[in-house]
C-alpha cells in the first residue's frame, strides 16, 4: 500500500512537470490599445478617446486587469466617497478592474477564466469559457472579444510590453 502511495505521488510529481506554463503563449504584461464595443451600425469608444489600461497575465495563471477613460473630470474633493452624482457616474462609467484566474489550452491558448473580484459586482465569481470570452495573440497583439446579450461585442486590443 506504501508504494502505491509513493507511485502515485511520484506520478502527480511528473505531472506537474509536464505541466508548464512554457507553452503560455499569452502570459505577460500588455497595454491597452483599444476597447471598443461594435453594434450592428455603430462603434463606442468603451473608455474614451484617451484610453489607458494594463493587463497582467502570470506564470502562475492569475489574471489583473485595469481600463480606464483618462479623460474623466477630476473630482471637486480629494475624497473621493465625498464625489458628487454626476463625479461618481463617469468615474463608475470611464473604469473598470477585475482580477482573478485562468487557464490555457495544450497550445498554450486562452481557455478560461475565473473572475475572483471585480468593480463590476455582477462578475464576482463569473466563471467564462474561451465560447463566452476569446483571446487571441496576434503578434504582439492579443485580441479580446466578449460577445454580448445584446448582439453587440466588446473588442479589447492589448500591446504585449517587451520584459
Amino acid at each position: 500500500m506504501k508504494r502505491m502511495n509513493i507511485y502515485g505521488m511520484l506520478a502527480i510529481m511528473a505531472l506537474s512537470a509536464c505541466t508548464t506554463n512554457d507553452n503560455n503563449r499569452i502570459q505577460g504584461t500588455w497595454e491597452l490599445v483599444s476597447g471598443n464595443l461594435h453594434m450592428e451600425n455603430d462603434t463606442l469608444a468603451l473608455f474614451g478617446k484617451n484610453p489607458s489600461g494594463s493587463l497582467i497575465l502570470t506564470e502562475n495563471m492569475r489574471f489583473n486587469v485595469i481600463l480606464n477613460d483618462m479623460d474623466v473630470p477630476a473630482f471637486h474633493t480629494e475624497d473621493r466617497s465625498q464625489g458628487n452624482c454626476e463625479e461618481l457616474r463617469a468615474a463608475v462609467t470611464g473604469s473598470l478592474a477585475l482580477y482573478g484566474t485562468y487557464t490555457v489550452d495544450g497550445n498554450g491558448d486562452f481557455e478560461s477564466q475565473h473572475v475572483i473580484g471585480s468593480t463590476f459586482p455582477n462578475w464576482n465569481g463569473l466563471d467564462r469559457d474561451n465560447g463566452q470570452l476569446s483571446l487571441e495573440r496576434k503578434g504582439n497583439l492579443l485580441v479580446e472579444n466578449l460577445p454580448l446579450d445584446n448582439g453587440g461585442v466588446v473588442v479589447i486590443e492589448w500591446r504585449k510590453i517587451e520584459d
